[in-house]
């Protein structure tokens, strides 16, 4: 890419809702997801008296803006649902709009993030010890694990590879789940992280560095005429 980061994608498919949009361009597997732009459109496509679901429950629901596991529910029943479905509807009023229900999918209480900086990837486990809670970021009490399953971390990091290849990404933290009931170990696709946490690299001042390096590895890319000195 001729620029980095390039935020193309965080701009023309924003939140949650552009982030399967994007999957679903790129054809990358992702869980099955439905977008609703408010609860309005939920409602009139799904109306109660018609004891409907998107899915079977349990169920996922994201706010389309939500990060570090802010909005995001595990939805259980239709009380739970509706007790959700009026707290987006209060912030509708303030301007939010929008979320995602999507298929649970039993990752065994871990999933993969997957840095890209510029032409490198990492990754490694979240797992989440607490079998009450089913979110794995850090602030949820989730730790890193860089050892477990290396078979799968590759996996997982090729798949963000070929996303990355395709829509040219190039400085994100992208989250990577696999079926424990699934046998072929197929990565699935769940967000892109645009902003994301540094616990991973030990501090923020040492993920600068890195980030520097990037960005010296990426300048060095192009022709002589390119300045090569990042003060």
């Amino acid at each position: 890419s001729r620029v980095f980061p390039n935020y193309d994608h965080r701009f023309r498919h924003p939140g949650k809702i552009g982030d399967t949009l994007l999957f679903r361009t790129v054809g990358i597997p992702h869980p099955k997801t439905f977008l609703f732009s408010s609860v309005d459109d939920y409602l009139k496509r799904f109306p109660p008296e018609g004891a409907r679901f998107p899915s079977s429950f349990p169920f996922v629901l994201k706010g389309n803006h939500s990060g570090e596991g802010q909005m995001v529910f595990k939805i259980h029943d239709l009380e739970q649902l509706e007790t959700c479905l009026d707290q987006f509807r209060a912030m509708e009023n303030s301007g939010t709009q929008g979320f995602i229900i999507q298929q649970w999918i039993d990752h065994g209480g871990r999933d993969v993030r997957v840095v890209i900086l510029h032409d490198r990837l990492s990754s490694y486990w979240r797992v989440q010890r607490d079998p009450q809670q089913f979110l794995t970021n850090l602030r949820a009490g989730g730790i890193i694990d860089q050892h477990s399953d290396l078979n799968l971390l590759q996996k997982a990091e090729n798949m963000v590879h070929r996303f990355c290849q395709h829509t040219g990404i190039n400085l994100a933290g992208i989250d990577v789940m696999f079926d424990k009931n699934d046998m072929s170990d197929q990565p699935l696709l769940l967000e892109i992280n645009y902003w994301f946490g540094r616990r991973f690299f030990g501090s923020s001042k040492a993920y600068y560095e890195i980030l520097k390096e990037a960005i010296k590895r990426w300048l060095a890319s192009f022709d002589s005429e390119w300045p090569k000195r990042i003060r």
